[in-house]
């Protein structure tokens, strides 16, 4: 009976928006805590892609602080593969900016700053790499026609002494 009446009490203090599912209800926070969870105890058991499922799930919902942004983080982290692949990156990187925008006072914002600024980095190197295989490629180009050069002025220079003997 106490309880019911607490409950009554708490919607008359707090509107039905305090009980609402909608954004910032405590309901809503609740279940994104309980669905962090989830996500947290996939990547304990090594299912990395549901946890990337769940995690993207309360990363597109309305943002709680304490939760969205660790999921942001979380999933920045999933989002990064191997060297090759560049797309996970970017989108880690995508989503760390996110996390710095939407919550700066966040402990995983302040976690996420070096991070960030490696990704960044990749992508500088990445760039650098693309344009010395270019500058490479043009070198290799000129020095086989150097070559020619050479080889076509060594075969005059050995006609010119032919005739001159």
């Amino acid at each position: 009976m106490t309880r019911i009446v607490l409950l009554i009490l708490l919607v008359f203090i707090g509107g039905c928006a305090y009980l609402s599912p909608g954004e910032g209800g405590i309901a809503h926070r609740f279940s994104q805590s309980r669905e962090l969870s989830r996500a947290v105890d996939l990547l304990g058991s090594n299912d990395r892609e549901g946890a990337a499922k769940v995690l993207a799930v309360i990363c597109d919902g309305a943002g709680v602080p304490g939760i969205t942004d660790e999921a942001l983080f979380r999933l920045a982290l999933l989002s990064l593969r191997p060297a090759t692949e560049r797309e996970g990156e970017l989108h880690a990187l995508q989503l760390l900016k996110r996390l710095k925008k939407e919550y700066p006072a966040s402990p995983w914002t302040a976690q996420s700053g070096q991070l960030a600024d490696l990704l960044t980095s990749a992508e500088e190197v990445r760039r650098q790499n693309r344009s010395l295989r270019s500058t490479n490629q043009s070198l290799t180009n000129e020095v086989n026609e150097l070559t020619k050069t050479i080889e076509q002025l060594k075969r005059l220079d050995l006609e010119l002494e032919k005739q001159r003997r």
